[in-house]
Formats: C-alpha cells, sequence, structure tokens
C-alpha cells in the first residue's frame, strides 16, 4: 500500500474489516480459520459456522488466482463431519496451502493441517491426537450396530490420514504406513489422549517444521 495515497486509510479499513469479518484477506491470500465469535457456548471449536465460512472463503480465492494461499488456524477439535468438510476443500484445492497451527490444534485440529501442502506449528502450538468420543449412547441395538461400523470406519480414516502424512518423519523411521498405523492406534488406546508440544510434533511427523 501507498502511504501517501489518499485512499489509504479506506483501503486498510477495509481490509482490517475483512479479516474480521469474513476470516478471509483476498489481498493476501490467507485465510483465518478459527471458532465463531458469536458463540454463546464459549469455543465451539470445529462446527459448521467454521467449516461453512472456510469453504466460502477457500473458493473466493481460488476463484481469484492460482498463487498459494495461508490458513492460520486455532482449533480445539470438535464436530467431525464439519472438520472432514474443511479437510476436504484444503485437499482438492489446486492452489498451494500452508496452514499453521496457533495455540492449539487437537483432535479434529489436528487432522485438518494434514491436508496442506506445508503444515507449520507456531513453538507453543500444543498438540493433541485421540480416536474420540462414541456416538452410540443408549440407542437401540441395531442402530448401535450402524454406528459401531461408522465409527470403525472412520477411526481407521484417522489412522490413514495420520500415517500417510507421518510416514518418514524421524520416530517412525523405516517404518511403513501400516506399521505406522499399527504402533499409532494401540499408543492412543493406551494413552486416550496424546499430547505433544511442537517439537514432538514436528518429530512425530504430523507437522513439517516449528516456526521461526
Amino acid at each position: 500500500m501507498n502511504d501517501n495515497s489518499p485512499h489509504w486509510g479506506q483501503r486498510w479499513h477495509d481490509e482490517v474489516s475483512q479479516v474480521h469479518g469474513s476470516n478471509v484477506s483476498v489481498a493476501r491470500r490467507q485465510i483465518f480459520l478459527h471458532p465463531s465469535h458469536d458463540s454463546e457456548d464459549g469455543d465451539p471449536g470445529t462446527d459448521w459456522r467454521m467449516a461453512g465460512t472456510f469453504i466460502k472463503n477457500m473458493n473466493i480465492l481460488q476463484s481469484s488466482g492460482e498463487s498459494a494461499i495461508e490458513v492460520h488456524q486455532f482449533n480445539i477439535g470438535g464436530d467431525e463431519e464439519s472438520g472432514y468438510a474443511i479437510y476436504d476443500s484444503i485437499k482438492c484445492c489446486p492452489c498451494p496451502i500452508t496452514v499453521i497451527t496457533h495455540g492449539v490444534a487437537a483432535s479434529m485440529g489436528s487432522i485438518i493441517p494434514q491436508a496442506a501442502d506445508l503444515r507449520i506449528t507456531m513453538p507453543s502450538c500444543c498438540w493433541m491426537i485421540h480416536k474420540g468420543s462414541t456416538g452410540i449412547g443408549n440407542r437401540p441395538r441395531t442402530e448401535a450396530r450402524q454406528w459401531a461400523k461408522w465409527e470403525d470406519y472412520a477411526d481407521k480414516r484417522m489412522m490413514a490420514i495420520y500415517a500417510e502424512s507421518c510416514q518418514g518423519a524421524e520416530m517412525w523411521e523405516g517404518k511403513d504406513v501400516t506399521s505406522i498405523m499399527s504402533s499409532m492406534s494401540k499408543m492412543l488406546n493406551g494413552r486416550g489422549d496424546w499430547f505433544m508440544s511442537a517439537t514432538e510434533a514436528v518429530s512425530y511427523g504430523f507437522c513439517d517444521e516449528v516456526f521461526e
């Protein structure tokens, strides 16, 4: 921007309004992926609002050019279907995409970055992966069996995404995807919630580098 331009102030105001109002900067090709500000329930995490806003912003940036897109994410996890809608939007985008994680990348928030071409974590970002919670509850047996089938598929899908992304990382040296899936599944069964620092997340292959 030209500081001497009489329209600089208005352009800057429009840019700030766009970022805070729509979570996107078209000029800088940046998207800000975080929970809705107007939730009355605190931080709702990944939900339909986050997914809907993100997909719209991705389509806007894709239609405006083929250069790289930068996604800044703060994500405590949340709804699985909404998360995979975001994941697919990144994975299917023809533009090179970098995801930078801030603060926390937990549960679905750790899966979404795996769709990116480059995964960067801020130094203090907390990473957490787990197998999530069940939706079976007190359902009738027929329904419960269908839920159990789906959750088995969902676990395998998640483990495949992690294993394929992590292959070649320091902590999995010499292991193929199947071996990583097996080892990772056993670790999650034993630990429940698996927390990692930024440097540990890089060592295990969940992201590529720590921001410097």
